[in-house]
């Protein structure tokens, strides 16, 4: 067990390292700290959210709170994780009034019910929580902390906020996409290096050392596969068969990768629970920043790269993102909108003619393509220009 002096000197520091502000993160999360519900922030690793909760332990320091921030991958702590350190931490405290941040702190077993008790308590204590994993919210934890928490999602830096922290051009955040410490990064080779490292991480540290994976070189063939081929549209039984194993096992190993927010789903189209989920109606999977396409593309594909680009963008803005295809296919459907992507100044005629197959039903619906062309409208359809689009809020 700690001592007391040492656990404290682990969890409460003299400074934090400096970073840039994420304006969009904070002006969202100040609000929740005067409140009782617990603050989750959870993302990719590497995507900034541990510097999200520096800012605001500075911002609180500011008022001469007391505050605590502790990161359970910190070594130290590695035959400590159980419920005794949590109330070790709870012992420090000194004010009526004390903030904990806890990151990583699915690391703990049992730590859902002890946030619970202690919010229960209204003991004057505020609980902000981060992971880089969805498991940090599995069944369980919303189970235990319904109605007890807020949850923010961060990503890698926004379009907007490329523009903010560099002068580099549009072509690099295309290429590069981005996690802050690559946009930071002048040399591109060191951009690919740190690329390869956050993969390396993300398949040690949040797949292969927290899920059972029997065999480890197929789970890295499964993210090899979609690293190269972003908006691929696969089921389980598909891809077990392109990487010879079994369907539930590749179910399996997806969904781990999943979890790790390194791919999102984007699934078929339709009023219909029904011809939504027949087979023929495989889900597409896209991924959270491009520089991870970059480093693992045999060559480069401007128009992957856009459409990867268009859809984290509006997965970033919170929208449920699906896609439609019948004879012809819409890259995307949301908020009663279609959308196309081409990186082609040519509009090619098969994006704008799939808009007319569409059903008659959703012929209501706006229709847009996205291009690296000046903006315009064609007949009904709105072209708007990528890095136009990327800065919509």
């Amino acid at each position: 067990m700690l001592s007391p002096p040492e656990l404290r000197k682990i969890a409460q520091r003299e400074t934090y390292p400096a970073s840039r502000l994420r304006s969009h993160y904070l002006e969202r999360m100040v609000p929740w700290l005067d409140k009782k519900e617990i603050i989750i922030i959870k993302g990719i690793r590497r995507s900034g959210k541990t510097h999200i909760m520096y800012q605001l332990i500075e911002l609180l320091e500011q008022k001469n709170e007391e505050v605590f921030y502790i990161n359970f991958d910190d070594f130290r702590l590695d035959k400590h994780l159980n419920l005794d350190l949590l109330e070790q931490l709870i012992q420090l405290r000194k004010n009526k009034q004390t903030f904990y941040f806890l990151d990583e702190i699915q690391r703990v077993p049992g730590f859902e019910k002890w946030l619970r008790t202690y919010y229960d308590q209204e003991a004057g204590i505020k609980f902000i929580i981060g992971g880089s994993n969805i498991s940090l919210l599995t069944p369980h934890l919303a189970t235990v902390l319904t109605g007890r928490n807020i949850t923010f999602e961060v990503f890698p830096l926004s379009y907007e906020e490329f523009k903010e922290f560099t002068d580099q051009p549009f072509e690099t955040y295309l290429t590069y996409g981005g996690f802050p410490e690559v946009v930071l990064e002048a040399d591109e080779q060191k951009k690919r290096d740190t690329l390869a490292q956050y993969l390396s991480d993300i398949l040690a540290k949040d797949i292969l050392a927290r899920q059972p994976v029997d065999n480890p070189r197929q789970i890295q063939a499964l993210i090899t596969y979609f690293l190269a081929n972003p908006g691929v549209k696969i089921s389980a039984n598909r891809l077990a068969a392109q990487l010879h194993i079994h369907k539930d096992t590749a179910q399996k190993y997806l969904n781990y990768v999943i979890d790790t927010f390194l791919l999102f789903e984007v699934p078929f189209f339709s009023y219909s629970a029904k011809t939504k989920y027949i087979g023929a109606h495989a889900s597409k999977y896209y991924l959270v920043d491009n520089g991870l396409h970059t480093i693992s593309a045999f060559k480069k594909n401007e128009g992957t790269l856009y459409e990867n680009l268009v859809a984290t963008h509006l997965r970033r803005q919170g929208k449920e993102l699906m896609y439609w295809q019948d004879g012809a296919e819409i890259d995307f459907i949301y908020d009663e909108t279609a959308l196309q992507v081409t990186a082609s100044n040519e509009i090619p005629a098969r994006e704008k003619e799939a808009f007319a197959k569409l059903p008659r039903k959703y012929h209501r619906f706006a229709k847009k393509i996205v291009t690296p062309r000046t903006g315009r409208t064609e007949e009904d359809i709105e072209l708007v220009p990528i890095e136009e689009f990327l800065r919509e809020k």
